[in-house]
């Protein structure tokens, strides 16, 4: 008879173990059960704030310049002089390179001398028409010693100096603005062609991060916007940013590009991956740490510290940014949340806060 009342009662237990139960029951058994007592278990807490919560918009693309171009040579000739080489930082106007210009001396002297004989022929010519100029306006009077001056091969040879003295200053290669030398293909001792690649520059002091952002972020973005930018080869460093430009083209996998300024570009290089992020304020709410929200249920919870004890609260959130999440309902502003071990924790679990 006992063996009976036995079996009876193992049965009794197991089907009462494998009968289903309701959410609603869960959280009332949750809400009911006594307190839990565990005296190991400590854990960190934040307070929940009301605050503007701040949306990161993510960029990724290059650096670039304000100002970048190849420099190609405008004379031939041989470099007598060439300082330039790959990681100067130059002036502008400093002197990069000069050709050979003995011959252009030559061809100088050669029409002094044609300008000095044209020179005596004209003023020759010229007192011939001395009374005649006399009665001429002043405008009329020039026309006159113009013609001359053309007649006598003065006139072209006052242009083939001036020609001729931009020749001279072609052959000094100057730095075109404050840069930066790279891909640098000339030396001392080559002959140049007109048209051939000697270096390109760029402004150095003046650079920006060239990105895509989501279609989706447009409307979050305005020129002016503050930004934190990171190369690869140096994550480690900060730069602060700026929004300059928003291109209005969406491109055809629904990105658009945008520009930010770099405020100190010190140590970074043209052509240098990175990335940014574009921290846009948003509407004011209570915001928790991320990692304040766990999973139970397929549905988020938050448990707050109250006077030694875990409580269960289910939330309803809202925006997140990777490190703080938007808590549209569930506690209230000032609850102390949970940010450690909360994975395992449980309704009303004595605690300790570290």
């Amino acid at each position: 008879m006992n063996k009976v009342i036995y079996i009876a009662t193992i049965i009794l237990a197991i089907s009462s173990c494998n009968r289903p139960r309701s959410e609603s029951s869960n959280q009332a058994g949750i809400a009911n059960e006594s307190a839990i007592v565990n005296d190991t278990l400590e854990v960190e807490t934040q307070v929940a704030e009301i605050r503007t919560f701040t949306y990161p918009v993510q960029a990724s693309g290059k650096i670039k310049a304000e100002y970048d171009e190849q420099i190609f040579a405008q004379n031939s000739g041989l470099l007598v002089f060439c300082k330039a080489r790959n990681g100067l930082l130059v002036k502008e106007k400093e002197v990069l390179a000069s050709l050979e210009t003995s011959d252009l001396e030559l061809k100088q002297e050669r029409i002094l001398v044609q300008k000095f004989n044209a020179q005596k022929e004209y003023e020759s010519q010229l007192l011939g028409y001395e009374n005649l100029l006399k009665e001429k306006t002043a405008q009329e009077a020039e026309a006159v010693r113009q013609k001359l001056k053309a007649a006598t091969g003065l006139l072209s040879l006052e242009i083939d100096l001036k020609e001729l003295e931009q020749e001279r200053e072609r052959a000094v290669l100057r730095a075109p603005i404050d840069g930066i030398l790279s891909q640098v293909k000339i030396k001392k001792g080559m002959n140049l062609r007109p048209g051939q690649e000697l270096y390109r520059i760029y402004s150095a002091n003046d650079l920006f991060l060239e990105g895509k952002v989501l279609e989706s972020d447009l409307p979050l973005l305005k020129v002016g916007q503050l930004a934190i930018i990171k190369s690869v080869a140096n994550p480690q460093i900060n730069y602060q940013g700026k929004l300059s430009v928003i291109d209005p083209l969406v491109d055809e996998h629904g990105l658009i590009t945008i520009q930010l300024k770099v405020m100190q570009p010190r140590n970074l290089l043209l052509g240098m991956n990175a990335s940014a992020e574009i921290k846009v304020p948003q509407k004011r709410g209570i915001i928790v740490p991320r990692n304040a929200v766990v999973l139970r249920n397929n549905r988020p919870v938050v448990f707050t510290w109250e006077k030694g004890y875990s409580k269960w609260n289910y939330v309803t959130t809202g925006s997140e940014n990777g490190a703080s999440i938007e808590v549209l309902e569930g506690i209230s502003a000032g609850s102390e949340v949970i940010i450690s071990d909360n994975v395992q924790l449980a309704h009303n679990l004595f605690i300790k806060k570290r």
